[in-house]
């Protein structure tokens, strides 16, 4: 963050995860503007990582903090290390060449939409970005879809990391932890100047 920013003035970057898009009436954007004005953006991640980076790079540029779902989160630890904006990871995917791979092939997203991923398309995923990146990761215990130990143990030495007891991989207990975000936000500011 450029300036002291009040969490009202704040604006947001919302990154939806694989097979989904961005929606204003979505629960967790309606629980993001307790915060501050979120914008989102549509991001397919079957066109590969660097498509996907780009289009969330430029989405983000105007932006004070970027939390993601899933693969959201993911592209949330690439995008804010890459511009030295905050982000908050909520079930981040650790290693998308490896959680992506069951849905290589033909499939129909959550719209409803034919989509195709190809193995080269997921090879070509780097690993969650640990350096350079000031995140905060909030993992519920009862994701079925990526596995929170793993993630914890994967990232704990980078960031702060929390593990929330219940819950599922879409993250259900956001509202409880919208103060939690509230306070990584200032003390982002306070220690790295953001």
């Amino acid at each position: 963050m450029q300036d002291h920013q009040s969490p009202n003035t704040m604006k947001i970057l919302y990154i939806h995860g694989f097979g989904s898009n961005y929606h204003p009436t979505k629960p967790k954007i309606q629980l993001l503007r307790s915060l501050g004005e979120v914008v989102g953006v549509d991001v397919d991640y079957c066109k590969g990582f660097d498509i996907a980076f780009q289009k969330v790079n430029d989405a983000a540029t105007a932006c004070d903090l970027i939390v993601g779902t899933s693969m959201g989160g993911f592209m949330a630890s690439h995008v804010g290390a890459n511009l030295g904006i905050p982000f908050v990871a909520l079930n981040p995917a650790v290693t998308p060449k490896q959680s992506l791979l069951k849905h290589i092939g033909s499939f129909v997203d959550y719209n409803g939409n034919k989509k195709v991923l190809d193995q080269k398309t997921v090879a070509n995923y780097p690993d969650f970005k640990t350096v350079n990146g000031c995140g905060l990761i909030l993992l519920e215990a009862g994701d079925k879809i990526i596995d929170p130990k793993h993630t914890l143990r994967a990232l704990e030495d980078f960031y702060d990391v929390r593990m929330i007891e219940g819950g599922s991989h879409r993250f259900d207990s956001l509202s409880d932890q919208i103060k939690e975000i509230a306070e990584f936000v200032i003390i982002a500011e306070m220690v790295y100047g953001f």
